[in-house]
């Protein structure tokens, strides 16, 4: 197939492999951004947020492992996705666009690559934050995350539509999450 050189060429992706008449597998989002698969609300954003919040606070006295679910809930309680002013040094962020960083709802899964070490925990109960590591360090290999959610139980589901039950989420423990270092 011909790729054109300089551009990420979108629609040969798009139809590689399958009729044009398919539905669209490639889908360009904003940065950061929030969006929706299905009922799964997902967050994302490529600023290293973790790593900057992390350089500006003091951590004395925590409990082990607590660090990094603490710089998570910066994001999620303060509804931005990125929660420092004024931005770290050497952060290219056009502050006419500042409104663009704030979360219009609490993510079901919020991703936020950092330097920071890799993981995947739930965070304030409902959300589950995923640092994926990055993909390259240096000239050497990083790592990536793949997340598998599974559906909702049908008995479950069966069991609330008799009723007019709301039914929680519980993206978190549906979910399974795997960070592969390459």
């Amino acid at each position: 197939e011909h790729f054109l050189t300089g551009t990420l060429d979108l629609d040969a992706v798009e139809v590689s492999g399958r009729s044009e008449s398919g539905p669209r597998r490639v889908h360009c989002v904003s940065n950061p951004g929030t969006f929706k698969i299905n009922e799964v609300v997902i967050g994302v954003s490529s600023a290293d947020i973790l790593f900057h919040l992390a350089t500006g606070e003091t951590n004395e006295n925590l409990p082990p492992g607590s660090r990094m679910e603490r710089l998570a809930q910066h994001l999620i309680q303060q509804q931005n996705y990125y929660p420092l002013f004024p931005q770290y040094r050497g952060m290219n962020m056009d502050l006419k666009q500042l409104e663009q960083c704030s979360m219009p709802c609490q993510p079901d899964i919020l991703l936020v690559p950092s330097k920071l070490t890799a993981f995947a925990r739930p965070v304030l109960e409902n959300t589950l934050v995923v640092n994926p590591g990055l993909l390259t360090r240096g000239p050497t290999g990083g790592s990536y995350a793949t997340i598998q959610v599974n559906p909702i139980k049908r008995e479950t589901l069966e069991e609330v539509s008799d009723g007019g039950v709301r039914l929680t989420h519980s993206i978190t423990s549906r979910s399974r999450v795997q960070i592969t270092r390459i």
